[in-house]
C-alpha cells in the first residue's frame, strides 16, 4: 500500500491511495467519519435563560461548536475517576445581557488554546433585558457517539481515473467543442489537438467521451483511488488522518492475532 499526501490543509487534505481494494479506503473513510475522538461541550448548566429558546435547544447548538482538541489527548478518551467521571474535562463559562447576538466566541475558558474554533458561529439573539448565563463541560468522544464529536465533516473517494486519447480519430472541431462542455481546466486543445490538463479530474469529462467516442476512453484504476476529507477545525487534516491510520493498524493487529490463534 502506497499513500502520497497531494493537498493538505489544515481543515481539509487530498491523498492518492494506491495497491488496496476499495473495502480498505472505505474502512478509513468511516473511520474519520466516527472513530477519531475529539473534544465537544457534552454538559450544559444554565444559570439564567431568558432568552426565546428552551435551554434544550440552545444546549444542542452548543454542544455542535467545534472545539479544539491536542492530538496528544486523544488517548484519555473514556477514561473516568473513582466517582466514573470523565478525567479529561474543558470548562467554558458565558455571561451575556441583550440587545445582542451571542456568538461562539463569547464561550470563555480559562486557557485560550481551547476557544471555540470559529468565533462567528451565532448562537442566539437577545433582546433587551434578556440574558444567558451558564457553564459548560466538554469532553472527549467520537462519532459513534453522537454527530457533535464527529471530526470529519466530509470525507469520501473515487477509482483514480486514466485517460487514453488518440488525436487520429478526433477533428479540431471536435477537441474544441469538447472543451467547450467539460468544466473549465481540466481539458485544452494545443496545436489543434486534445489535451489533459488535469488528468485526475478527466472522470468528469464524460461530455468529451459523447464528442470524441473512441478518440478519447476513460477508464479506472480500481486498486488506485483519490481520497479527500475536510474536518470542522478541531483537529487538523493531518492529524486527524494519522490518528485514523493508528486506529485501523490496531483493528487489523487485533484480527491478526485472533486469526492467528485459531
Amino acid at each position: 500500500m502506497k499513500i502520497d499526501i497531494r493537498e493538505v490543509t489544515d481543515t481539509s487534505c487530498k491523498l492518492i491511495v494506491e495497491g488496496v481494494n476499495p473495502y480498505f479506503v472505505n474502512a478509513l473513510r468511516r473511520t474519520l467519519l466516527s472513530e477519531v475522538p475529539k473534544l465537544a461541550i457534552d454538559k450544559v448548566t444554565f444559570y439564567d435563560n431568558t432568552s426565546a429558546l428552551f435551554d434544550e435547544i440552545l444546549a444542542h447548538r452548543i454542544s455542535m461548536l467545534p472545539v479544539p482538541t491536542d492530538p496528544s489527548t486523544l488517548n484519555l478518551k473514556g477514561q473516568v475517576d473513582a466517582e466514573g467521571k470523565p478525567t479529561y474535562v474543558v470548562r467554558y463559562t458565558l455571561t451575556k445581557e441583550g440587545p445582542c447576538t451571542v456568538y461562539s466566541g463569547d464561550l470563555e475558558s480559562e486557557d485560550k488554546k481551547f476557544s471555540i474554533v470559529d468565533p462567528k458561529i451565532p448562537v442566539v439573539d437577545l433582546l433587551a433585558g434578556q440574558r444567558l448565563i451558564l457553564e459548560a463541560e466538554a469532553i472527549l468522544g467520537d462519532g459513534t457517539q453522537h454527530a457533535k464529536w464527529q471530526v470529519c465533516s466530509a470525507a469520501g473517494y473515487k477509482y483514480y481515473p486514466t485517460v487514453a486519447v488518440d488525436n487520429r480519430k478526433i477533428k479540431p472541431e471536435q477537441a474544441k467543442e469538447a472543451v467547450a462542455r467539460t468544466p473549465a481546466g481540466i481539458l485544452g486543445v494545443e496545436g489543434g489537438k486534445l489535451v489533459v490538463l488535469q488528468p485526475e479530474e478527466v472522470n468528469r469529462a464524460d461530455e468529451a467521451s459523447k464528442i470524441c467516442g473512441d478518440g478519447f476512453v476513460v477508464n479506472y484504476d480500481d486498486r488506485k483511488f483519490i481520497f479527500r476529507f475536510e474536518t470542522d477545525g478541531s483537529l487538523k487534516a493531518e492529524d486527524a488522518l494519522m490518528k485514523a491510520l493508528d486506529l485501523l493498524k490496531e483493528r487489523f493487529g487485533k484480527f491478526q492475532d485472533a486469526v492467528a490463534d485459531l
